[in-house]
């Protein structure tokens, strides 16, 4: 962990994924075949990448990132042919459309947001990033990761909740409050921003 006042140095994936981005958009439109998915994916890659990153020493994280986008776009291209579809009449609303727009200021919103959350990440100690990543990115439970970090289980929940709380914090104090959890009597209602992070 840096001392304080001095800045940690950026992430080498981070800095390339923000140099790249466009070169990376450009390379996943060869994978995918609906154009709206590729921000998506580019994200989702970055994260990997990202997650990756803090579980050691990345040799060349441009290639390694560009590889991982091609995993992702291809498993979701494999995900997306497997779906049923479902008739737009099925669903008797037309909020479900007015749920599914995003706006260029979500969008900018958004890749603003996974920036920060990745400096966020950043500045956890090391063994705690990894085990924030392995839970909320990897969806691994705390045995599996115990078992893969060799830690006990108490261990990886007390990480795991501190990442959240640090980068909860962190996201906090640069702009950014989640949306609170909606009441009962609000489930179900168009959202009007997506704020989650």
């Amino acid at each position: 962990m840096s001392a304080p006042g001095v800045p940690r140095a950026m992430s080498r994936i981070l800095e390339v994924y923000k140099g790249n981005k466009t070169a990376l958009k450009r390379y996943l439109r060869r994978f995918v075949a609906r154009a709206e998915d590729v921000e998506d994916i580019a994200q989702e890659a970055f994260l990997r990448a990202f997650a990756a990153e803090s579980m050691g020493e990345i040799q060349s994280p441009k290639a390694f990132l560009f590889k991982v986008a091609k995993n992702v776009a291809l498993n979701e291209r494999a995900r997306q042919s497997h779906v049923t579809t479902v008739p737009l009449e099925d669903f008797g609303e037309t909020n479900v459309l007015y749920n599914s727009q995003v706006t260029v200021e979500d969008q900018v919103e958004g890749r603003e947001r996974l920036q920060l959350f990745a400096r966020a990440v950043a500045e956890l100690p090391p063994q705690c990033a990894r085990v924030f990543l392995m839970r909320k990115v990897y969806g691994l439970t705390c045995k599996e990761i115990a078992l893969r970090l060799e830690i006990s289980e108490s261990t990886v929940e007390k990480h795991a909740a501190l990442g959240l709380l640090r980068c909860s914090n962190y996201m906090r104090a640069n702009g950014y409050v989640p949306n609170p959890r909606p009441s009962k009597s609000e489930r179900g209602k168009p959202t009007v921003s997506p704020g989650k992070y």
